[in-house]
């Protein structure tokens, strides 16, 4: 960074060239323009009345899921050139109500189209399973000729990345359609996206609510339908938590199967603790398994090092099992879930048992509160705080969901940092603590888990805190998928339901209207058995909310 110039001017500098990007013709009027973080209403519906989309457009971006707009495009009724074209308009709408884009590629991705059509006509056939489908991915994949700043003033002195990362370079193979990356929390190290290279992402639901991090972008964007399949990483929920609180479905699959290498990092490499992985979040189940079967299918351990060489199981993930065995945690004492929470995990258990799957509920479970601690532990082994080196060299302060997480992130730096004695412990207390959970699903013999991705909704910024239902299944590398349910509503989950001895207040106007999931766990690379059982335990509860409404 030049001598001449603050943190505070490069941010600027940035900031006037990613709204350059969007064209003129596609910017909103100002009456849409009038909501920030402080205000207690959606903007959920200002895609469709707000004139910048065509009526194709608008067909396009809200009567497809990512499964039937690729066979749409592949069949030759949707030019893909439209599709990119419509998506870039979404997106770069959404962007303008929530602030969820990082990077656009805007001009590539309508030339991607138009390349993808010319395929399609000369050699009959597409180029590969998800031809002519938009993807947008999360601000730390890297892009052949795009940054990855990761919201850190100082990556802005990075160039471009000069060729793809596996993920990207997959899906381009693949015949996707890539047009943005999105907004990240400041390091990735909280569960707030916000940074000050890109400001903070805004709940479309509700824009006083967090958006969830560290993939809070792609939750906006696709809750918003500016993309409907998106990829993000996860390493303590950062895909679950944005699909929990923009209502979305969000799958963070078992450690080694999902291409996650040539990402842009911030972090010391080389950590003992257990690794991030990538996963997509997307409008609707389908679209979601699209995605991991397309990836698994291409062999994706020939281009990332990091995976195992483990084939994508059709007969397993496609199959449909009659009768689930289902374990049932509602809570942790430790952490007792909100009343909007709580409803949907009752409700959802009681409609699956209606339904004929046997609900076994679970006691004397592990404590997520040790899970937490361990994941904690993860997160803080780098006694040199390489990641804090980055936030500092341009001067840049700390936002305050990082730096309320500092403690927990730096938690042994003051008595000389980890030891090597340490790292055994831990690695040993790691080890004791997936045996118990392993026990849990062997004795009960248990096809999946049922259990709460939060104790709470999205609520208000920077208040998200420390996520224990989610980190707890990223320490023990297992995969979990988030299922989109229903909604807070302040008449029925009162605010004198509350629970005694929750760490976060609860208010039921304020999180009024909020999207309420649930999230399914199995075990490690049982991606498809997860798979499979989810989208019976998915299915089962759409046609209950549709019977009920």
């Amino acid at each position: 960074m030049g001598s001449h110039q603050t943190w505070q001017t490069r941010i600027a500098e940035k900031q006037a060239v990613q709204f350059a990007k969007i064209p003129k013709a596609w910017r909103l009027p100002s009456e849409y323009l009038t909501g920030d973080e402080t205000c207690a209403y959606g903007v959920m519906g200002i895609p469709s009345k707000c004139g910048v989309l065509s009526a194709e457009e608008l067909h396009i971006t809200e009567d497809f899921d990512a499964v039937a707009l690729a066979k749409a495009v592949q069949l030759g009724t949707i030019k893909a050139r439209s599709v990119a074209t419509a998506f870039c308009k979404r997106a770069a709408i959404a962007q303008q109500l929530t602030n969820c884009l990082t990077e656009t590629m805007f001009d590539d991705a309508i030339k991607r189209g138009e390349f993808l059509d010319e395929y399609l006509e000369a050699h009959g056939k597409p180029l590969g399973p998800l031809h002519g489908v938009p993807i947008s991915l999360k601000e730390s994949f890297d892009c052949a000729g795009v940054q990855s700043t990761m919201g850190l003033v100082s990556y802005l002195d990075k160039p471009a990345s000069s060729e793809h990362g596996a993920t990207a370079a997959i899906l381009l193979d693949l015949g996707a359609i890539l047009y943005c990356k999105t907004n990240v929390s400041q390091t990735l190290m909280s569960s707030d996206s916000h940074n000050n290279i890109f400001g903070r992402t805004l709940n479309p639901h509700k824009l006083s609510l967090t958006a969830g991090g560290s993939s809070g972008g792609e939750g906006a964007l696709v809750a918003l339908r500016g993309s409907i399949l998106g990829v993000g990483t996860d390493m303590a929920g950062s895909v679950r938590i944005p699909a929990i609180c923009n209502g979305t479905y969000g799958f963070k699959p078992s450690t080694g199967r999902v291409p996650f290498f040539g990402s842009t990092f911030c972090h010391r490499m080389g950590s003992p603790g257990f690794p991030p992985v990538a996963g997509p979040l997307a409008t609707s189940y389908d679209g979601m398994a699209l995605f991991l079967q397309a990836v698994l299918e291409s062999q994706p351990w020939n281009r990332d090092p990091i995976l195992y060489a483990l084939p994508w199981r059709a007969e397993v993930a496609t199959c449909v099992p009659k009768k689930l065995r289902i374990g049932y945690m509602l809570e942790d004492p430790k952490f007792p879930v909100h009343p909007p929470v709580r409803r949907a995990m009752e409700s959802s258990a009681q409609t699956l048992a209606q339904a004929g799957h046997e609900i076994i509920p679970l006691s004397e479970l592990p404590s997520l509160e040790t899970g937490l601690d361990l994941g904690f532990d993860a997160f803080s082994l780098d006694n040199t705080v390489e990641w804090k080196k980055h936030v500092d060299a341009s001067g840049e302060p700390l936002v305050p969901s990082v730096r309320d997480n500092l403690p927990l992130l730096t938690r042994k730096v003051d008595e000389g940092g980890y030891t090597i004695d340490d790292i055994f412990a831990y690695k040993a207390a790691c080890l004791q603590y997936r045996a118990a959970w392993n026990v849990v699903f062997a004795q009960h013999g248990l096809d999946v888990l049922l259990c709460p991705g939060a104790e709470t909704t999205a609520i208000p910024h920077d208040t998200i805190g420390a996520p224990p239902y989610t980190s707890v299944w990223s320490l023990l590398e297992f995969p979990a998928v988030i299922l989109p349910v229903g909604r807070a509503m302040k008449d029925i989950d009162r605010d004198d339901l509350a629970p005694s001895g929750s760490l976060r207040p609860y208010r039921s106007d304020l999180v009024d209207g909020a999207p309420t999931a649930i999230q399914v766990v199995s075990r490690s690379f049982q991606d498809e058995e997860l798979l499979a059982a989810g989208r019976v335990i998915d299915q089962c509860l759409r046609k209950a909310n549709s019977l009920n409404n």
